[in-house]
This record gives C-alpha cells, sequence and structure tokens, in this order.
C-alpha cells in the first residue's frame, strides 16, 4: 500500500479528551486513512518517526487579524511555528468582504494600521466568496471568515454616526445572509471599533436573527465606547442572544492586573446565562496587554465619512484641540509602543511618550501630526504590565482555569503587522502548552480547547480531532521541551519543540522549519 505519510512512534492525544496512546497514523490525498497502535505495514513517501513526541490535531486559532497580511506574506510562518493549521479572520467587525470597490478602496485605507495595506495584493473582490477563493490553495494554513459588522454598515449607511434601521435595516441583513451563504462561518463586531460603534443593541439583535437563521455564530469584542446612557457590556451581549435566539461568542475575554484571581467574578453572569440555557462561547490569549491601530484614539466625531475626512479634520488647525480633548477623554488611553510606521520607522520600539518628548508635543498632539505624517498607517501594543511577579503568574493561572470550562477555546488576537509585534503573534500557543506543564494542567483538556472545541463552535466539519478520514491537520511537539521565546521586546522569536506541522496533509513544518508548502484550504460551515 503506497501513501503519503506515515507518522509512527508518537504519542497520540486526539482532541477529544481520550485518554493519550502511542500510535501510528497514516495520511492520504489529505486525509487520514488508518490510526494504529502497532506498527502499519505501509509504503509511505516520508516518514516521521515522532518517537516520544506528542501528536496532536492542528491547532485552531479563533481570533487573528491576518487579513490582508497572509495574502503578502503566505508562508506564515509566525502562525505555522506554533502548531497553528487554521485561522478564523474577519475578527472585530474589521475586514473587506462584503465591499463595493470604493468602500473597499476607503476601508483598506482606514484600517492600514491594523491589517496593513501591502503592495501586490488585487483588491478586486466584492462578494464573500470572492474573498474567501483569494485563500483557498494560495496560504499556509486554512482560514475560516466571518462577516464583519463593519461593512455592512458602510454598504447601507456609510460610515456615520446613525441607526440601521429600516430599509437600511434589512439591506443590511440580506447582505449578511447571502455572505454566511456563500461561506463564512459567523458574524463578527467589534463594539469599541467605527463604526460598529455607531450601532444599537436593537440593531444588533436583529443582524442576530439573521445569523440564528443560518445556525451560525455571533462574534463579539464587546463594547467600551458607548452612545446614549451605559449598558453593561456583558448584559448587552446576553441580552442579544437571548432576544435572536443566536449563539454568542466572546473574543479575547480573560481575567487583568486589575481583577487578577477573580475568575468567578469576572464570569458570574456569562456562567448564569449558560445555565439558562444561552448558547455562549469565550476565547482568551495568555498575555495582559493589546494592540491595535492609533486611528482608535480619535474622538467618534472625528472618523465620521471614512479615511478622507478623517486626514481632513486632522490638518485643520481649528479642529485640533477638540480632537485632543476627544482623544484626552477617550477610554481607550493613548499611550505604548509603536509596532508599525510607514514613514517615521525612527519611531518603531519607541514609546508615546519618549516619541512626544522628542518632537517636544503632548501625546495627543504627537499622535495627530504622525497620524497625517502615516496616513493612518500606525499600529501600536499597549505598555507591558509592570506588576510583580505574583501577579502575572495569577493571571497565567486564571487563563488555566478558564479553559478548564468546556465552552472555553484559544484565540491569539495575532496582528502580524509591523516590526515590533505584541508578542501573541508568535507565543500564544506555546506559552499554553508550557504553563500546562509548569501547572499540571491535563494536556488532553487543553488540546480539545484548541481543537476540537473551536472545530464544533465555528461549524468546521472533519477538523479538530484525529479521527479516520479527518483532514490531516496535524502538530508534532516534545511535550517537555516546548517553550514560547517571544518577549515584548524580541517578539519575532519563533517557539521551540515544535517539529512537524502537516497542513491538509502536507508538511508545513519539517523539523521546526517551514517547508514553502502552501496547503491551506478556505473553510466554510459544514463543508
Amino acid at each position: 500500500m503506497s501513501v503519503d505519510v506515515l507518522i509512527k512512534n508518537g504519542i497520540l492525544i486526539d482532541g477529544l479528551e481520550n485518554t493519550r496512546y502511542k500510535a501510528n497514523i497514516v495520511i492520504d490525498k489529505g486525509k487520514i486513512i488508518k490510526i494504529g497502535s502497532s506498527e502499519l505495514d505501509v509504503n509511505a513517501k516520508e516518514i516521521i518517526d515522532a518517537q516520544g513526541q506528542i501528536i496532536a490535531p492542528g491547532f485552531i486559532d479563533t481570533h487573528t487579524h491576518s487579513d490582508l497580511m497572509l495574502l503578502f506574506n503566505r508562508q506564515h510562518s509566525s502562525a505555522l511555528y506554533q502548531g497553528i493549521t487554521t485561522e478564523i479572520i474577519g475578527q472585530d467587525g474589521l475586514s473587506y468582504a462584503p465591499l463595493g470597490k470604493e468602500n473597499l478602496s476607503m476601508y483598506v485605507k482606514y484600517l492600514a494600521g491594523l491589517n496593513g495595506n501591502p503592495p501586490d495584493i488585487n483588491y478586486n473582490w466584492s462578494s464573500v466568496l470572492e474573498y474567501r477563493m483569494k485563500f483557498n490553495g494560495n496560504v499556509a494554513v486554512n482560514t475560516a471568515y466571518q462577516i464583519p459588522h463593519g461593512p455592512l454598515r458602510l454598504e447601507t449607511v456609510g460610515m456615520k454616526d446613525v441607526l440601521l434601521d429600516g430599509k437600511n435595516l434589512e439591506k443590511a441583513k440580506m447582505i449578511l445572509d447571502k455572505g454566511l451563504k456563500e461561506g463564512a462561518v459567523a458574524l463578527s463586531t467589534g463594539l469599541s471599533y467605527y463604526p460598529c460603534s455607531y450601532s444599537d443593541t436593537d440593531e444588533l439583535v436583529e443582524l442576530c436573527k439573521v445569523v440564528e437563521a443560518n445556525n451560525s455564530v455571533f462574534v463579539t469584542h464587546i463594547r467600551t465606547v458607548f452612545g446614549k446612557g451605559y449598558i453593561d457590556p456583558v448584559e448587552e451581549t446576553i441580552e442579544i442572544a437571548k432576544r435572536s435566539g443566536a449563539k454568542v461568542h466572546f473574543s479575547h475575554f480573560s481575567t487583568r492586573p486589575k481583577n487578577a484571581g477573580k475568575v468567578n467574578e469576572l464570569m458570574d453572569s456569562i456562567d448564569k446565562a449558560y445555565q439558562s440555557g444561552v448558547d455562549v462561547s469565550l476565547e482568551l490569549y495568555p498575555y495582559s496587554n493589546g494592540s491595535g491601530y492609533a486611528v482608535v484614539f480619535l474622538p467618534p466625531w472625528a472618523v465620521v465619512d471614512g479615511y478622507n475626512k478623517t486626514l481632513e479634520r486632522l490638518r485643520d488647525k481649528n479642529l485640533r484641540e477638540y480632537i485632543i480633548k476627544g482623544i484626552e477623554e477617550n477610554v481607550v488611553k493613548c499611550d505604548g509602543y509603536f509596532t508599525h510606521l510607514k514613514y517615521n520607522v525612527q519611531y518603531i520600539g519607541m514609546t508615546f511618550g519618549q516619541v512626544a518628548m522628542d518632537r517636544k508635543k503632548s501625546i495627543p498632539d504627537m499622535i495627530c501630526d504622525l497620524l497625517i505624517e502615516e496616513e493612518l498607517e500606525i499600529g501600536f501594543k499597549a505598555h507591558p504590565p509592570f506588576e510583580d511577579a505574583k501577579t502575572w503568574d495569577r493571571i497565567d493561572k486564571d487563563c488555566l482555569e478558564l479553559l478548564s470550562r468546556p465552552y472555553y477555546m484559544v484565540g491569539s488576537d495575532s496582528i502580524p503587522l509591523g516590526e515590533s509585534p505584541h508578542p501573541r503573534a508568535f507565543g500564544t500557543f506555546p506559552k499554553l502548552l508550557r504553563l500546562a506543564r509548569e501547572n499540571g494542567f491535563s494536556l488532553e483538556k487543553l488540546i480539545n480547547r484548541m481543537t476540537k472545541v473551536p472545530a464544533d463552535r465555528f461549524g468546521l466539519k472533519k477538523r479538530g480531532s484525529i479521527e479516520v478520514g479527518n483532514a490531516a491537520d496535524i502538530v508534532i511537539f516534545d511535550k517537555n521541551r516546548v517553550t514560547d521565546t517571544a518577549t515584548y521586546k524580541m517578539p519575532r522569536s519563533a517557539p521551540i519543540g515544535i517539529s512537524y506541522v502537516l497542513v491538509n496533509g502536507k508538511v508545513a513544518v519539517r523539523n521546526e522549519k517551514t517547508t514553502g508548502i502552501l496547503a491551506g484550504k478556505s473553510l466554510s460551515r459544514e463543508n
């Protein structure tokens, strides 16, 4: 019997929380065709001796911002080196399909600080299906796409602080329904980002009725920007789920330095909703600070009508004091390190305070100047927490405690853009594997949360577990050696201990080095 790959002598953790055992695995034509505990008599083109190492399903990263950079840097080693074989993109309501030509051109420039504006990408799609096919067989990892809330608003009411209702809401629902039927796996929103933040709860309930009708998922970065009045952002999400009947998924939800060790308090309302029948899931990454793009510091009125108008207002000397006041009052604190600058590259890795001092200006004034000079294309990461080691350790343990819940999974929130990104882009999955080893957390349970749980949640059939007939997305690693090496000062440092990664049966990492294989597929729900 001639086959493509034989993996022998490994310890299989299958993604289903079954007890590990010694196994050999036969792979042919992208599928797992045989699993056996004894030696298998096959003639394989490649034999991988996984002696003593863990064989697991390829990891599914439930939250990444690779929407453009993956089409530019198609090898995507930052994910492969971590054992990631599938990424879910279209996060936080911030992506590019379905958008018409004019809105696509504007939104690429507006979001350049988050996703870049890489050269040599043909921006010629207008539908979800056309955008999805850009990734199919063209990149190193599988992708699954979420319809972003932002484009639904851009294609109806534009980049405006108005309600989405009436005929415009009906149009948005039709666009959403079409996109879900073209293979999108969820609807995503980011209620801290414009134009998503201009929405109200009623709008989201109506959109989520379409999500429910398509047996899909509503994925939310909860609201930190509020319109009239205040509503608890977690309670708002639960209300949306209850009123619409839709499944709901919370992005990057875990403790931070201010509430370290208070997992039960953090999860109280969500646990109650889960127990009452709300279909809820969540994700986390094991770091206590974030990363983003500098446009988020601006007040809501400053970005109305998008890219050109935002720059026009920034250049208006009569508006500068009002913009600065808005930055100072923003719930998003204007502070951090620069991760990406197109022109002022000398500032990459420097703090906002250092650059402001260099330019002899206040931080908000400096940010306004740089947004003009960089044409909005500025990436940043928040200051790494300076809490004591005890607090760091407590947050690490909180992550594992949260992952003990059956509805939790892992999303790196990776932003691969920039010379000095957040270390989560290179370290999330190996860091959790290391933490599990150091804290005696069940590896079977952790791998289940990294694989089968997200595959089931987002409808990725024949993925997330090692079973005969499933796609051969596989990672092989040394459980005693696997370790993250990415730090805030050296974020582009690959992990160690992950020796092989297979994507759809093709060896994408061999002996901890990428092979150049581009075997990723664009995945859809139930297919």
